[in-house]
């Protein structure tokens, strides 16, 4: 895979997906992963998109990019990343998306990168304009802290066996399942910052600077997920005058149909959506 070099030497790796029906008037969609994800991830989301070049790359400290460091550990760096990323291939104006981490990523970039940014999704957003609620933030210092003391198994077991973990997953064997993931995924107790650093930070300062966002926007949620609650969703819409909202079927109700519907949401918008490219 190509990787981008940035300017503190971090590598970035990343996938370009060209489209089968390419069109002229279309623009590149870059759409980044969750927290603890990778570029397989979102490739994973989108499979019906034909007339747009899509790019996923890996975050610092996922897959197989440079690890983190606590001065890039921030909204504001993995926005920079993205537009570095974009300059790198040539894209002066894109589209861009993420998926919970990654939809936090992408409402920093449009919020300060407004001139770069043609349209915005935002699938499964996890974060306001302020951190997480003190659960969350919990659950993700106690994966921290077990990462931090012990090997793979003794954590993925001091996990499984907490309170806390037992509450989530009574909630939603979905979100269970994610912080499982957190401990078990490549280079996890090397890249712990993550999990202590961005559930307590926001994507942006205040809900003020989304009514300022000026292109069309896709927001997609669902219920059922104490770690993507639906209202935050909702509240996205409301708040940024072009957005439009689509539910989708949880993933504990029907993973399958969860996967067809943000696909076809997604694809549809941003193969559908005639960009404005000025």
């Amino acid at each position: 895979m190509p990787a981008l070099i940035r300017d503190d030497g971090g590598s970035l790796e990343y996938q370009v997906v060209e489209p089968t029906r390419p069109s002229p008037d279309r623009l590149p969609f870059i759409f980044q992963h969750g927290m603890g994800g990778d570029r397989n991830q979102p490739l994973g989301y989108v499979r019906q998109i034909k007339r747009t070049t899509l790019v996923c790359m890996d975050a610092r400290g996922h897959g197989d990019s440079t690890d983190i460091t606590q001065d890039r550990c921030s909204f504001d760096a993995f926005a920079d990343d993205v537009v570095a990323l974009a300059d790198e291939l040539g894209f002066n104006k894109f589209v861009i998306g993420g998926i919970s981490l990654g939809a936090g990523t992408a409402l920093n970039t449009v919020v300060r990168y407004p001139g770069r940014v043609a349209g915005l999704v935002l699938c499964r957003p996890a974060w306001l304009e302020h951190r997480q609620t003190d659960r969350n933030v919990a659950a993700y210092e106690l994966i921290a802290d077990l990462l931090e003391h012990y090997g793979t198994e003794e954590a993925l077991h001091r996990l499984t066996t907490s309170e806390l973990y037992r509450g989530v997953e009574s909630e939603s064997a979905a979100a269970a399942q994610s912080l499982r993931h957190q401990i078990t995924r490549p280079k996890a107790g090397i890249n712990a910052s993550i999990l202590r650093r961005f559930p307590a930070a926001a994507p942006t300062s205040s809900r003020d600077q989304w009514a300022n966002v000026a292109v069309p926007t896709l927001v997609v949620g669902h219920l059922d997920d104490p770690f993507h609650p639906w209202d935050i969703a909702k509240t996205y819409s409301n708040a940024i005058p072009s957005a439009q909202l689509v539910e989708v079927t949880s993933k504990d109700r029907d993973p399958i149909a969860f996967a067809a519907e943000v696909d076809a949401a997604i694809s549809q918008f941003v193969d559908g959506t005639e960009w404005k490219s000025a």
